[in-house]
């Protein structure tokens, strides 16, 4: 991707051109566990908003009831059966109900940033998985060539040995070099499997999928994105975003609690239809309607106000130096993915410059060899340089591929 978007795109992975890796990525978004948990998280907290606006809403239940027996011995037996509404209103004269389901509404969208921020994540480790097993396959060939170097060396070496024209030195030398070959090999082979399972379980599958080739005709890249400044991450990344949303739901919780000192009116209503029955004699049911209104002032808690706003107000800080620790660590993320994808791309320059020298060369000793001028242990040892800058040249590639995800993921609004 050219460096001329001045934004990321939601579905940068694409930029890559591999439908394999979109296909990963997308599988991971739709099946991911963590991802099925943050989506749970959402809909609790969604919830809690309607729980917290009904409460400021009037309320009104059903009440019956039977009684039998006598109040005193003076009083005769009765039975008293009774069935009705009763309704309750608080009105919210100081703005602590509207506090509540702000912060309720709050809570309910820093679950859905928290939820934005692990597919950003999600999305970020499925693409670097792939990448690595992209450089681990290729370096497996690598290795593969190089030992397959190795082995017509040993043959050569052996057949010097045996006319006297060097000596069994250079021969267990060579198999030296072959055994620790044959060693890398094993282990990458075993941090492709590694990878392949990390996989699996990005992608919610119980087992790594067989039918992924890992191939492209091309060399996957990521360029960092052009027209970006590291100011605007503050209004882009849902991590910083989430930490701002919490600070603004903490100080709506200090404003509550701070409302409690204030005088808290009820109004109350209660109709029922009530039957009497006194020594056998039943009465005719009666409607029976009350209502009023009722003050109350806290005058002495114990301290149980005063501390529970110094609670809130703790909790405030606490929140006000997450977000500034959110945004250093977004700011440092940016700015650290961005050095090591420079310096990634430098060393990946320098070394595509030596991996051509050394096909040059290789191809060099070989038409040397062909006139007679060099022998076949020289063209050998010409090629297994090349095939170590090869090496080199994947190890960079890989660790540029990884960088290209960093930017991504540090720059990233949302997927």
């Amino acid at each position: 991707m050219a460096p001329s978007d001045p934004q990321v795109s939601e579905a940068w992975w694409r930029d890559v051109g591999s439908a394999e890796l979109a296909a990963l990525v997308e599988s991971a978004l739709r099946s991911n566990r963590d991802l099925h948990i943050a989506a749970a998280r959402v809909a609790q907290a969604r919830a809690g908003i309607e729980a917290v606006d009904a409460q400021g809403l009037p309320q009104l239940g059903f009440a019956a009831g039977a009684q039998r027996g006598r109040d005193s011995s003076a009083n005769p037996k009765s039975d008293v059966v009774h069935g009705g509404l009763r309704a309750s209103w608080e009105p919210d004269l100081f703005g602590a109900q509207g506090l509540a389901s702000q912060a309720a509404t709050l809570d309910a969208q820093s679950a859905e940033l928290a939820q934005q921020a692990m597919r950003v994540a999600i999305a970020a480790d499925v693409s670097t998985a792939w990448f690595e097993i992209q450089a681990l396959l290729r370096r497996e060939a690598v290795a593969r060539d190089a030992m397959t170097t190795l082995e017509r060396q040993i043959e050569v070496a052996r057949r010097r040995f045996e006319v006297g024209q060097s000596s069994v030195l250079d021969v267990d030398r060579l198999i030296a070099e072959l055994r620790q070959e044959a060693a890398t090999a094993a282990q990458l082979q075993g941090a492709q499997r590694a990878r392949q399972r990390q996989l699996a379980v990005l992608t919610g599958d119980a087992q790594p999928n067989p039918t992924l080739l890992f191939s492209d005709a091309h060399t996957p890249t990521l360029a960092a994105p052009a027209g970006l400044l590291p100011a605007e991450l503050l209004e882009r990344r849902p991590d910083v975003q989430l930490q701002a949303r919490a600070l603004e739901a903490a100080a709506a919780r200090l404003g509550v609690a701070r409302r409690d000192i204030y005088p808290r009116i009820q109004f109350d209503w209660a109709g029922r239809k009530e039957r009497l029955s006194v020594g056998g004699a039943s009465a005719s049911p009666t409607l029976v309607v009350g209502y009023g209104v009722s003050l109350a002032l806290p005058i002495f808690d114990g301290g149980r106000i005063r501390a529970n706003i110094a609670v809130h107000e703790a909790r405030t800080q606490e929140a006000m130096a997450g977000y500034e620790k959110a945004m250093l660590g977004a700011l440092a993320d940016a700015e650290t993915a961005l050095v090591q994808l420079a310096a990634a791309e430098t060393t990946v320059a320098e070394l595509e410059q030596a991996q051509r020298a050394g096909a040059d060369a290789a191809s060099r000793s070989q038409r040397l060899f062909e006139a007679g001028l060099v022998d076949l242990n020289t063209v050998l040892d010409v090629r297994r340089s090349h095939l170590r800058a090869q090496d080199a040249l994947l190890q960079a590639r890989s660790a540029q591929w990884v960088a290209g995800v960093s930017v991504r993921r540090a720059f990233a609004g949302g997927v």
